[in-house]
């Protein structure tokens, strides 16, 4: 990671353009756009700054650093529009982060890789671990809006039944640090990491970047989910879709362009990684963080989401579980996969 004075200072430019546009009261859309672009921005210094700050810390507790702010964009976004008690947008931006990350990224990647080598390989290991993490998150999210549905006006009932399986998501998310970190280090391969990153970058500069990154996506964050209402109307589009499928694209951005930077130089299972565990991630520890933030603020959040949305995420796992089988992808393949992402984004669209 090399500290450019003037990325740094187009970052902040962004930022005030997009504070000073909310302050004239200029049209949600742009207002919209021009947080959008700054949390972008600001979320690639996160990662950069996480995975410098990683380097030095040593795996341990690297991962656990890449582990709280690998998706804190996502997370900070959600918790403001939980505080202002848009519940649709929260729940869609969790579904939608999942599907982003496990579509999209993972087609896109597969695609553009395959395109410049005729078969890419990756760890049959590691999917198959995950594969599995993804399937108790299903398992989890259906049982509870299965229990909403066939239990209709129980909604304390709902409260503590999410409130359980989230501690439980917890519990295995942390659990998934010491098997691959202790207990199964050496059965777990180490993901590939982008070779650009500066290792020698001082710990506490990259402390210092994270920080003031972190402190401004929140600013910003506000802005954003201030915006989501109106923007919605302006563009004909429903809450629903803003959070499934726009607000998504805007925290994966980042980790989107550096895992396709990896399938490019044939490092499959960096790209892989990134994209099923960021979908793990939104899964077992941004959602349910949610859930305990909304209980700790008086915005209860529970984890029932309509059953289009759970029968999309089920699916989306089967099929990037078949797609993880063999340990190996082709390009055809890829396409398959971004063409799924696409289809639910009509559906959802249309719906």
């Amino acid at each position: 990671m090399k500290v450019s004075v003037v990325r740094i200072v187009f970052t902040l430019v962004v930022c005030i353009a997009a504070w000073t546009a909310e302050q004239m009261h200029a049209s949600a859309l742009l207002v919209f756009l021009l947080s959008a672009f700054s949390i972008i921005m600001l979320a690639q210094w996160i990662g950069q700054a996480t995975e410098a700050a990683s380097t030095s810390l040593g795996p341990s507790i690297g991962a656990l650093l890449g582990a709280t702010f690998g998706n804190s964009v996502e997370l900070i976004i959600a918790a403001f529009a939980l505080h202002e008690g848009l519940y649709t947008v929260v729940k869609a931006s969790i579904m939608g982060s999942i599907l982003a990350n496990l579509l999209l990224t993972l087609g896109v990647c597969m695609t553009i890789g395959g395109l410049r080598s005729r078969v890419q390989q990756f760890s049959r290991k590691r999917a198959g671990v995950n594969s599995v993490m993804l399937f108790l998150a299903v398992i989890g999210l259906t049982i509870t809006s299965l229990a909403a549905f066939l239990h209709t006006g129980t909604s304390a009932r709902t409260e503590a039944l999410s409130i359980g399986v989230s501690v439980i998501f917890l519990v295995v998310y942390l659990a998934g640090f010491v098997f691959s970190l202790f207990t199964h280090r050496a059965f777990m391969s180490e993901r590939a990491v982008d070779e650009q990153i500066d290792a020698h970058l001082k710990l506490p500069v990259a402390g210092t970047i994270l920080a003031i990154a972190t402190i401004l996506v929140a600013f910003i964050s506000d802005e954003l989910v201030g915006t989501v209402g109106p923007v919605a109307t302006h563009l004909g589009l429903s809450q629903q879709f803003i959070g499934l499928i726009f607000i998504p694209l805007i925290g994966i951005a980042p980790e989107f362009f550096s895992a396709i930077l990896l399938a490019r130089r044939n490092k499959l299972d960096g790209s892989v990684e990134i994209a099923i565990g960021s979908s793990l991630q939104i899964a077992l520890f941004v959602a349910p963080a949610l859930v305990l933030v909304g209980l700790f603020i008086g915005r209860p959040l529970t984890l029932v989401f309509p059953p289009m949305e759970v029968v999309v995420i089920f699916l989306s796992t089967v099929l990037v579980s078949l797609v993880s089988l063999d340990g190996e992808t082709h390009w055809y393949e890829g396409v398959m996969v971004t063409a799924t992402y696409a289809i639910m984004a009509l559906l959802f669209y249309f719906d």
